[in-house]
């Protein structure tokens, strides 16, 4: 854990309100060290724009993109780097590679279920294996989250619907307390969606779906120092979509092409444990023990991939004086064991294995003024490529420095490296790989590798425009290097010819601002990015599954006004500006606006009873995701046009 101190500058909570049963309040700014690199999204803003996939999670984050148009082609990128080089979990369940083009991963959570999404694009030894250009912890809520402090039991009944595809979803969940401290949590929710609507008129084809998703959660908080969760989530999707090439990650399908039916499944269970002794600053550790199981289905051809991957982390954070240094030394332990398994070209029954353990510490010192984080992740990796297998092992260290120079103003600086040996190659083309595949040239597989660069300033402090109120204000600098991928070549519905070491760095530069101000009760957030993706000669790179994607500048303001006791009002201004630097033969990506508004009403006269209405691309604008990957020239989905979204919720 990293400490907190007063002394240094403060981050902006991403969510401006904190919704609590039938009032809502602005938050007190959380006071961090070394958090430069961490963003967090909070429940009160997913439910606020009423989110409903991962596109709408990121939604009012700059610094992520995520293209594909509809859910089950959506790809994360997170300053330019796509989410297979993330290391993204569930309550710390990290999430498995791959099963087809990019499905497999984390491509649906109910938004409902989560309590706060932490967005760490900086360098770290604990951010978990695999975290090539970061990582992105979604954390779901306790039973004791949604209690009303007088009550011992409740229930949320929740509906809604959404014109631009039709969309109607409905959640029940039960909540309560079993005894002093342990909660228990249920959840069930259901969305069937049609073809969403465009921009201007007409409609995406094979992006309707049916959407669900159970959850169950004890929770035992704060009984002597010690604290255990135990979750179970069942995510399914399903739907007529394209396979495999154009119209299934990429543009609009062929004339003629015809979809198959497809479910996807996703079932985690996870058990957490932390304890902090009241008696000494030498205990405060955390455990942690999950598997991830995934599956494909193609239930038109009655072929099937899976993933299942199990893992665990055990971690403590010793808080000692030394000298005129204060230290929170982190040591810990991570590993995980993944199989993919699916059919080869030949309808034989392949499994991969990849394997990773992992030794870490970090310690993070206090001296005065100045803040010193230095750490170092030890990875012993084995993974099978077909018949052959790579293995080794890899030291990758990281620093970072935060210095308060008074009156509000902190700076700070970072660098980190980080390995991986699974690679990217997805588990339907794992399958695929046989005695004959040219393996890298006959040269040695190298690992994965990444290295960043981040440095910047940041402000905190209050009664600087009006009495009373509050600013932030944050700018980064970063430089991230991506090298080595381990790719296929060849292969698309056969044998696969050769997997290698791409030889081709990608590099993403840019910087962050963020700028916040808040006011009784009014606050606005504003957040630019820019990512000029590039190789070692300086070119810019088009869109590259499964590694990056470039994208033009992207600036996110967000406001939220409480007008009246029970009473929100919000406005979202997204612009992203053209893309024209591209490489020869590709197209520019024309930029665009989205204006979104936002209200949410708790009526006095029934208590428990919230109302809330959103309006999402006011101006029903055409326009596709710049991170979307194009089939030819110009053949690239659209995203959704106007669509308006209403929901009621009751609790009791």
């Amino acid at each position: 854990m990293a400490p907190r101190m007063t002394a240094l500058a403060a981050v902006l909570a991403s969510g401006w309100m904190t919704a609590s049963h039938a009032q809502t309040t602005l938050p007190e700014v959380e006071v961090r060290a070394f958090s430069a690199e961490s963003r967090e999204i909070t429940a009160e803003t997913l439910q606020r724009t009423q989110a409903r996939d991962m596109a709408e999670v990121f939604a009012t984050e700059s610094s992520v993109s995520v293209g594909g148009g509809g859910r089950n082609a959506q790809r994360i990128y997170l300053r330019g780097m796509e989410g297979s080089n993330l290391n993204i979990s569930i309550d710390g369940a990290s999430q498995g590679r791959n099963l087809h083009q990019h499905r497999g991963g984390i491509g649906g959570i109910d938004p409902d279920l989560l309590k706060r999404v932490d967005i760490q694009a900086g360098p770290g030894a604990d951010r978990g294996p695999g975290a090539l250009g970061g990582s992105i912890r979604f954390e779901t809520v306790d039973a004791q989250d949604l209690l009303d402090p007088q009550r011992r039991a409740g229930v949320r009944l929740k509906a809604g619907y959404a014109s631009a595809d039709e969309a109607w979803r409905g959640a029940t969940t039960v909540y309560g307390l079993l005894g002093e401290g342990m909660g228990l949590l249920g959840h069930v929710s259901a969305q069937n969606a049609e073809d969403y609507r465009i921009g201007g008129g007409d409609d995406a084809p094979n992006t309707a779906g049916r959407d669900r998703d159970y959850f169950l959660k004890f929770s035992l908080l704060e009984q002597a120092g010690h604290s255990l969760r135990l979750s179970t989530e069942r995510n399914t999707n399903r739907g007529l979509y394209l396979w495999g090439s154009t119209g299934s990650d990429m543009g609009y399908a062929p004339e003629g092409s015809v979809p198959v039916y497809q479910e996807s499944e996703r079932n985690t269970h996870v058990l957490n444990h932390s304890y902090r002794s009241a008696d000494t600053p030498w205990i405060d550790w955390r455990f942690n023990l999950y598997r991830n199981e995934d599956s494909l289905k193609n239930v038109t051809t009655d072929t099937e991939m899976r993933g299942e991957k199990t893992g665990g982390e055990l971690r403590n954070t010793f808080s000692f004086g030394l000298g005129p240094t204060r230290h929170w030394l982190t040591v810990g332990m991570d590993w995980f064991s993944e199989d993919l398994t699916g059919l080869d070209f030949r309808s034989v029954k392949q499994t991969t294995t990849s394997r990773n353990r992992a030794l870490f510490i970090q310690d993070r010192i206090a001296f005065g003024p100045l803040l010193v984080s230095v750490g170092a992740r030890h990875d012993d990796f084995d993974a099978e490529y077909g018949p052959r297998s790579v293995s080794g092992s890899e030291v990758s260290p990281n620093a970072g420095v935060e210095l308060d120079l008074g009156r509000g103003v902190t700076a700070f600086a970072g660098y980190g490296e980080a390995v991986r040996g699974s690679g990217l190659i997805p588990a339907s083309w794992m399958t695929n790989i046989t005695e004959s595949t040219n393996f890298n040239d006959g040269n040695p597989f190298e690992p994965e590798r990444s290295r960043q660069r981040e440095g910047g300033l940041r402000y905190a402090g209050g009664d600087l425009l009006r009495a009373g109120d509050q600013v932030n204000l944050e700018l980064t600098l970063f430089r991230s290097y991506l090298y080595d991928t381990i790719e296929r070549v060849g292969g698309g519905g056969g044998q696969v010819s050769a997997i290698r070491n791409n030889p081709d760095t990608l590099i993403s530069t840019g910087w962050d601002l963020r700028a916040g101000w808040r006011l009784g009760a009014y606050g606005t957030r504003l957040a630019y990015s820019r990512v000029n993706s590039e190789n070692q000669h300086g070119d810019p790179v088009a869109i590259s599954r499964r590694r990056n994607a470039p994208t033009g500048d992207r600036l996110v303001w967000d406001n939220q006004w409480r007008v009246a006791d029970g009473l929100t009002l919000g406005y979202t201004l997204t612009a992203v500006k053209r893309l024209s630097r591209v490489p020869a033969g590709q197209i520019e990506r024309p930029g665009y606006a989205l204006h979104d508004l936002q209200a949410a009403w708790q009526p006095a006269a029934v208590r428990g009873l919230s109302l809330a209405l959103a309006i999402r691309n006011l101006g029903d604008k055409r326009y596709s995701s710049q991170t979307s990957i194009a089939a030819g020239t110009d053949n690239i989905v659209h995203e959704p046009g106007r669509d308006v979204r209403l929901s009621a919720s009751y609790r009791f």
